[in-house]
């Protein structure tokens, strides 16, 4: 039998005994093991903390939220895979009402078009490309916005605290996801008139990453913004802050994760990442942030996300009044809705303004909010 055939089979069988009579069941794909795990854990918790506050108040419409997390290892076969398992479960006792994830979507149009089907509502508590923003379903929110947002937060930025040094854009062509913020990245320094102060590298077009370090390094440029997979980006940020401590590397904290702490060591001072904002300096946060740590949880990384994606179902519930597709999808259209950082106006399932990136700088063991 293959591999994932067995693999999809455990799923199966550990779904059933989570599940009882009587209950509204949310599921949660996000990874569990390998290098995206940590930011796996952190939106299964959340999600955790959001379904147990509701429990602890009664339910949701009198019903307890089960929980249900599957792990489909950010490999795009197996999220097609658990999608299809999911949406053939249509008996009362274990049909999935809500889908949050999942976390990596590099089958992210087959994936919806399975919920949809299905009728399970799905929420995106992550960015996704601007290509994916406009693939649309009716029950189904992409939460906060587009990954190209990353774009514009790091041209302020540098624009604020690096003017007029130049800048490597190093970026993994083989990867979608990666292209779409490169040349999201090179239109924003293009609409500035500020093209000349960006110099791109495609990592396809280097036998090695030594030989692409001495490239950046001889150019006389200090600033990086590295995109690929986890070890490239670790590598080559190593390469450059070996030669110079000071070197300002940017990544994307959901490509770098831990690797990059692992591989640089102290080297890995200095650093930026970024990512989405811990809220924890928004006012319209202040509430939520008082209320969780009285729960004694002290939110971080995509704990708020994956607690707000709950929160913004349970929403939808309670004006609809009902846990149907149709009808939480109508609810979606027609109001406000309260978003942890805010409030929030969706169309056709996304939001009116994608949510800003934050600019993290990694400093003895502590990532910094500096933007």
């Amino acid at each position: 039998m293959p591999k994932i055939l067995r693999y999809i089979m455990v799923i199966m069988a550990s779904l059933v005994p989570q599940i009882s009579l009587a209950d509204v069941n949310i599921a949660v794909v996000a990874p569990k093991a390998g290098e995206y795990k940590n930011f796996g854990e952190e939106l299964i918790k959340g999600v955790e903390i959001a379904a147990a506050e509701i429990n602890k108040q009664g339910g949701l419409k009198g019903e307890k939220i089960n929980v249900i997390t599957v792990d489909d290892q950010c490999d795009a076969r197996l999220a097609v895979s658990t999608a299809q398992m999911m949406a053939v479960s249509s008996s009362r006792r274990d049909k999935i009402s809500l889908v949050i994830g999942p976390y990596c979507t590099a089958a992210f149009d087959e994936v919806a078009d399975i919920y949809a089907k299905a009728q399970i509502f799905q929420i995106i508590p992550t960015t996704v490309s601007r290509r994916q923003i406009e693939y649309k379903h009716k029950g189904l929110v992409k939460m906060v916005g587009d990954k190209e947002r990353q774009a514009q937060d790091f041209f302020n930025y540098w624009q604020k605290t690096f003017p007029n040094q130049n800048v490597a854009l190093v970026y993994n062509g083989d990867m979608r996801n990666v292209v779409d913020v490169a040349a999201a990245l090179q239109q924003e320094f293009l609409a500035h008139d500020r093209a000349y102060n960006l110099k791109s590298f495609n990592f396809a077009n280097y036998a090695d990453i030594d030989r692409l370090a001495d490239e950046i390094l001889q150019s006389g440029i200090k600033i990086a913004y590295i995109l690929g997979e986890p070890q490239q980006v670790a590598d080559l940020a190593k390469d450059l802050k070996k030669e110079h401590k000071y070197f300002a590397v940017f990544s994307n904290l959901y490509q770098a994760g831990e690797i990059y702490t692992q591989t640089l060591g102290n080297l890995a001072d200095g650093s930026y990442f970024l990512a989405l904002p811990s809220l924890k300096d928004n006012p319209a946060f202040t509430e939520t942030l008082v209320k969780l740590r009285l729960l004694g949880f002290e939110p971080r990384g995509l704990n708020v996300y994956g607690y707000a994606a709950v929160q913004l179902w349970k929403e939808l519930v309670d004006k609809a009044n009902s846990f149907d597709y149709a009808k939480l999808a109508q609810a979606l259209e027609e109001d406000t809705l309260s978003a942890a950082w805010g409030e929030v106006t969706y169309a056709e399932g996304n939001p009116q303004e994608s949510l800003p990136y934050g600019i993290y700088r990694f400093e003895g063991g502590e990532y910094t909010q500096v933007y």
